[in-house]
């Protein structure tokens, strides 16, 4: 995390295209002796385009911020593109090889298969949850690995959070991280959060709030890396209501309801990307809401590591409090929303943007509600045939013959039964390639 977190004239923005905005948010976190501002404008550029989000307006109150139009479908590329490229920009320069791990629930994974495979300086190690994934979500990965060396996906007969698990003892053995230069693209990556805080601000400029109006901007959480961004903004000076929106994965609306954080069992929901209970990022929240109280960051890590509760205490849960509303939705409301809102504005959304949409649906009467809503929509429908068929909505023909390509394309996948034995195949197969890499250079 940044050590400081600054105030900005974001009025200075308001014209600017997205990829303008990330480009000035960027100059404010990477010093130029990091990266020369020219060329963090070149990687930015060359990376997003201004038609990777779009805005759909439902009502006069309400409008969804579509940030799935990157080449895998999720909000995921947008942050994950950039952050491979910083990584390819310091490797080249520092002729380093990194072995990349990362642990997906769903869209992550082939976010960064698309974004890695094919460089030079990086092999991607990628795990998902066997079973718990879409079939697109699924393809999308094994498809990818079967057609590019640097990449290596594993099938975990598990949860999105085992997978986090295996990557944390990998990480958590030093000398075995060191010495096979260990890196990682999830949120917990600080380079995916920075990229992640413009949305929050071109949200505000597209929903026409005047400069100091509060919007509320309704955001679907799981690991709460999206999450995080829109905290991060409003530290900056944006008049953002945030709403923590979940599935039956409630952990961090029971924290912000009660202030206490307790992990559970991974429950399996229609709104699979977001089926977690160590959202890590929470980490990065109290952080920034205590003001950089580190010893709290480590009571945090201290207590998910041992499975015991975190009480906020009354100063820091009034302050998430000021900070948050949160909102949970079954997997009735789910499908309830896709429903109502294809019937109500002949529009299509994946099950993770519905929780959004089914807060501002249960509130737009509410006498507290004052602000315009923006609901983040986080993926594209289409990889989500499965869900929409559930909630009577049939499948479009943009998603048919993605499926249809996909299905008869090359896969690759090595299925991981064992919970015994995932981290020793993980550590083998990231050391061979090592080794090989080694030989070849």
């Amino acid at each position: 995390m940044p050590t400081h977190i600054p105030s900005v004239d974001f009025t200075t923005w308001m014209t600017l295209s997205y990829p303008e905005i990330v480009l000035e948010i960027c100059k404010i976190f990477i010093d130029p002796t990091e990266i020369p501002h020219d060329k963090l404008r070149e990687i930015i550029l060359s990376q997003l385009q201004s038609d990777l989000v779009a805005t759909k307006r439902l009502s006069d109150d309400c409008s969804v911020l579509e940030l799935f139009h990157g080449s895998t479908l999720a909000f995921k590329d947008l942050a994950m593109s950039c952050t491979a490229r910083f990584l390819d920009y310091f490797l080249q320069k520092r002729q380093r090889h990194l072995n990349i791990i990362v642990s997906t629930s769903g869209d992550t994974g082939a976010a960064a298969i698309q974004a890695i495979r094919g460089s030079p300086h990086m092999d991607v190690f990628v795990m998902y949850p066997l079973g718990r994934v879409t079939e697109i979500q699924e393809l999308q990965m094994t498809t990818m690995a079967a057609t590019a060396e640097n990449v290596h996906l594993f099938g975990l007969t598990g949860t999105s959070d085992d997978g986090d698990e295996v990557m944390k003892a990998l990480f958590a053995d030093k000398e075995f991280a060191e010495r096979n230069d260990l890196s990682n693209v999830n949120s917990i990556n600080w380079s995916r959060i920075l990229i992640q805080i413009a949305p929050y601000f071109y949200a505000y400029f597209q929903s026409g709030a005047k400069p100091g109006q509060v919007v509320e901007i309704a955001v679907p959480t799981g690991a709460a890396g999206n999450l995080i961004g829109g905290c991060i903004a409003r530290a900056m000076g944006l008049p953002v209501r945030l709403v923590a929106c979940t599935n039956d994965n409630d952990v961090i609306h029971q924290m912000i309801q009660t202030g206490v954080l307790m992990t559970g069992s991974v429950k399996q929901t229609l709104a699979s990307a977001m089926d977690i209970q160590m959202p890590y990022n929470i980490e990065r929240i109290l952080h920034v809401l205590s003001n950089g109280d580190t010893a709290l960051s480590k009571e945090f890590a201290n207590a998910v590591d041992g499975g015991k509760a975190l009480r906020l205490g009354d100063t820091l849960h009034t302050k998430v409090k000021e900070t948050f509303h949160s909102h949970t939705s079954s997997n009735a409301g789910i499908k309830q929303t896709i429903k109502t809102v294809f019937e109500q504005h002949q529009y299509v959304v994946c099950p993770h943007t519905a929780t959004a949409l089914h807060y501002y649906s249960a509130n737009q009467s509410n006498s507290r509600k004052s602000a315009a809503c923006v609901c983040i929509a986080t993926a594209s429908p289409d990889k989500f045939t499965e869900v929409l068929d559930e909630a009577g909505i049939k499948n479009t023909g943009a998603a048919k013959s993605l499926l249809n390509e996909l299905r008869v394309s090359p896969q690759k996948v090595l299925r991981l039964e064992n919970r015994d034995e995932w981290v020793a195949v993980l550590r083998k197969s990231i050391e061979d390639h090592r080794k090989l890499k080694s030989r070849m250079i």
